[in-house]
């Protein structure tokens, strides 16, 4: 288990120091290659291991600033960067006893042994001392809060959220703040989308019920079911032919919000990965779909995606049914000379690049690679976008406007300014009775166990007289 703990902790170093993304995947881009031990464990973990590999990481970055609080005053001094896998394996140290309740002499000893593992034994005696020293102080300490937690003084921290995200999420919603912050702080739910080509959602939660996966129904979407537990995609009826997919409540709002009809020319200008693009193409048979990005690597995801989607609806894998119903191309989608063929747009769905505010439980990091200031870009790409792709879209067409952010400066904000400076958009009410209408848009707030934060605008083009 201690080569599980060192692999965790490279991975988690490139989120803290070189600011990647965690996928949740062990492959190589987590790995350093200095660390020949480490790098041929990644063989040899079988599906247990892999399992603790990913609670390890996720509920550290979940839980990183609560954590890290709680390191600070056992270290002489700060960690420098060339250590920062060090720091990792405490801060992974101190979530398997705080909220994994990992007997204490188990994830001692195991933390310290990885130490070994990562050509770092001058850390074993630090590794040891601090977890010890941890443990020597809890076990007198009188205040906790009331999930049993020691408590600190920092109050975002407390909360496991960075000072500026903490108090960006309270002003933003002064009501609903400490059900966001829990949602952040959640385990995400398993949520299935159900091709309701190949069979009705009752259908396939009876065909779930007969393997033993208990589950419930969306209240927001007709597609989703949401899993009491998790289990591998492998354990889902015709998982392989598409009969479901995997993807957030939330985010399964959009094909039906779209409204496309058969024969229509729509464009899902920012489709990666290709979740709300299959969704389309299962929801309004004979759709002419073009499936946009503007990176090579995530426009491949998107053709593997909808691959398998539109073999579920087709019940065939022949390449040209595909080819005939969707396009894919790799485009930046506001740059209209490079891509577009005066064709007008009968529907765009615009799936627009974010903070992700929205959508932390399933994506941790996004509490240590957000910064307040990257606002302020997210903001000129959606600007953008919108702008750019006005002129493609068919006069009474319609455009959708989605993000996964929670920040009304992403969402109901720009879409008014929008508006304002665009007299051919008019914003189309949605008749929904879930989220908050902003006067711009419905707001869907993140629910623990239920759904991700999403928001929804519906902007038609002005007919000329």
């Amino acid at each position: 288990m201690q080569n599980v703990r060192a692999a965790a902790a490279i991975a988690l170093t490139s989120v803290l120091r070189d600011g990647r993304s965690f996928s949740g995947e062990l492959d190589s881009s987590h790995l350093d290659s200095r660390n020949e031990a480490t790098t041929s464990d990644k063989h040899t973990l079988d599906s247990r291991d892999i399992a603790l590999y990913r609670e390890l990481c996720f509920g550290t970055l979940r839980h990183f600033y609560y954590l890290d609080a709680v390191l600070k005053p056992f270290l002489r001094k700060p960690l420098g960067k060339k250590d920062t896998d060090i720091r990792a394996l405490l801060l992974m140290g101190l979530y398997q006893i705080i909220f994994l309740r990992t007997p204490d002499h188990a994830s001692l000893n195991a933390t310290v042994d990885a130490c070994k593992t990562l050509k770092k034994p001058w850390a074993k005696g630090l590794t040891n001392a601090v977890l010890r020293n941890y443990l020597r102080t809890i076990d007198i300490q009188q205040e906790t809060t009331q999930a049993g937690l020691p408590a600190i003084k920092n109050a975002a921290a407390q909360q496991s959220h960075p000072t500026w995200l903490y108090e960006k999420i309270q002003r933003a919603w002064p009501n609903q703040w400490q059900s966001i912050i829990d949602y952040n702080n959640a385990l995400p739910p398993m949520c299935l989308r159900i091709n309701l080509q190949q069979c009705s959602r009752d259908d396939y939660q009876q065909q779930l019920i007969e393997r033993d996966i208990a589950s419930h129904c969306c209240a927001i979407t007709d597609t989703g079911i949401i899993l009491e537990k998790p289990v591998d995609v492998s354990a889902l009826p015709h998982f392989d032919q598409a009969w479901s997919s995997v993807q957030d409540a939330g985010a399964q709002l959009a094909a039906k919000l779209l409204d496309a009809q058969p024969g229509d020319y729509v464009l899902d200008a920012c489709a990666a990965p290709g979740g709300k693009a299959a969704h389309l193409l299962q929801h309004t048979p004979n759709l002419h779909l073009l499936a946009m990005d503007a990176s090579a690597t995530r426009l491949e995801r998107v053709k593997q995606t909808i691959e398998r989607c539109l073999a579920g609806v087709n019940d065939s894998n022949d390449a040209s049914i595909v080819a005939e119903q969707v396009q894919t191309r790799r485009a930046d989608a506001a740059e209209l000379d490079t891509w577009w063929q005066r064709q007008p747009l009968d529907k765009i769905l615009l799936d627009a690049p974010c903070s992700g505010s929205g959508i932390i439980s399933h994506h941790p990091d996004i509490k240590l690679l957000r910064r307040a200031a990257d606002l302020v870009s997210f903001n000129t790409q959606q600007r953008r976008l919108l702008e750019g792709l006005w002129p493609a879209l068919a006069e009474g067409g319609q455009l959708l406007y989605c993000t996964c952010s929670i920040m009304p400066e992403e969402n109901a904000d720009m879409i008014n300014c929008f508006l304002a400076q665009t007299p051919s958009a008019v914003l189309e009410p949605l008749q929904v009775d879930w989220g908050v209408d902003t006067g711009a848009g419905h707001q869907l707030l993140p629910n623990t166990g239920k759904n991700g934060g999403f928001f929804y605008a519906k902007i038609s083009k002005r007919t000329t007289p």
